[in-house]
């Protein structure tokens, strides 16, 4: 099959209304950015890249297509005008169909993929643009006007596509957000929520032991750790288990824990904890893209591609010998009756 998807995009290339040269700035009015991964850690990732092109065509319409429309609630308030939803999947190919059908009859003046895949690579081939951009793929380049070989360093997934607005002629400033934006209401919402979950002086540390496959770490694993934060804090500590579909019962008998379906409310309670302890997994990198100071737990991936970057938070490699005292240092906990804000 990797032999036959160069022979597929051509196929399916739809070379209407495309120009071989670059659009200059101000000519770019229509702007589809194509993202169809569906792991919720990958859709924080994408922010920054829709932060900055919103930055860079103030003035343009953006579309944002991803694969299925919870994953809007990511993106809100950070500069999208339009979303589409692909349903890219066999389970879902005639909702898929559809989709394709109506994007078909529209022009872009831009179509980029921030990350290269085979589904976002097909999508791009059925539809109109003057300019279709990507990274450079040999396998994938015919479906596309222009492409790109990456040129920088940037290796966090959050980062590492920017390299494509550079080289369209944009300016990226040295300090790029990779941080979700809330309502006042939302953000209430949380304070209220956390008030009915704990209101005393110890710190208030939750953590979360979901995790796909082997990223995910055993029960005595996490009842180690636990000890070590309780026998370093400089303070007592109030634990909260954030639970979820997959995890219904607590660590321990008698802890306090909170549960909802809502990734932003969650978000907006995370914001209002001390500390907030995972595994790589997709709520670290939303309490991550909230400010939360976060402790990333890396047993299987590598923190210097999926870590968390706030400046309160830290990777931890080595989970059997965690050094709690620096993680205390790095979270900017003390024992003062509120050690992080």
């Amino acid at each position: 099959m990797v032999g036959l998807e160069p022979l597929l995009y051509r196929l399916l290339n739809n070379k209407r209304g495309q120009v071989s040269h670059l659009l200059d700035k101000n000519d770019v009015q229509r702007i589809l950015i194509i993202r169809n991964n569906r792991r919720i850690g990958n859709m924080y990732f994408l922010i920054p890249f829709v932060c900055q092109m919103r930055r860079n065509y103030p003035d343009a319409h953006i579309t944002l297509m991803l694969n299925h429309p919870w994953q809007r609630e990511v993106f809100r308030r950070i500069g999208v005008d339009e979303f589409v939803f692909s349903y890219f999947s066999t389970r879902e190919m005639n909702k898929f169909s559809q989709v394709m059908m109506e994007q078909r009859k529209k022009e872009y003046d831009i179509i980029i993929l921030p990350y290269s895949s085979v589904e976002d690579t097909m999508i791009t081939a059925m539809l109109r643009a003057k300019n279709k951009i990507a990274g450079d793929n040999a396998r994938r380049n015919a479906a596309f006007t222009h492409t790109f070989k990456k040129d920088d360093d940037r290796l966090h997934a959050a980062f590492s596509c920017l390299y494509l607005l550079s080289a369209l002629g944009n300016t990226l400033p040295s300090s790029i957000s990779h941080h979700l934006v809330f309502s006042q209401k939302e953000l209430s919402d949380g304070v209220l929520a956390k008030k009915r979950i704990y209101q005393g002086e110890r710190l208030c540390f939750a953590y979360f032991r979901g995790a796909r496959g082997d990223k995910r770490v055993s029960d005595s694993t996490w009842l180690t750790l636990i000890n070590k934060f309780e026998n370093k804090s400089p303070r007592p500590i109030q634990w909260v288990e954030i639970l979820s579909p997959d995890i219904t019962t607590p660590l321990r008998e008698g802890t306090v824990t909170f549960k909802t379906s809502d990734m932003r409310h969650l978000a907006c309670v995370l914001k209002e904890m001390d500390a907030f302890i995972c595994c790589d997994t997709g709520p670290l990198h939303l309490a991550d893209a909230a400010r939360v100071p976060c402790v990333g737990l890396y047993n299987k991936t590598n923190p210097e591609v999926f870590g968390v970057i706030g400046s309160r938070s830290i990777n931890v490699k080595d989970i059997n010998y965690i050094d709690v005292s620096n993680v205390f240092t790095v979270l900017g906990v003390s024992d003062s009756k509120r050690g992080v804000g």
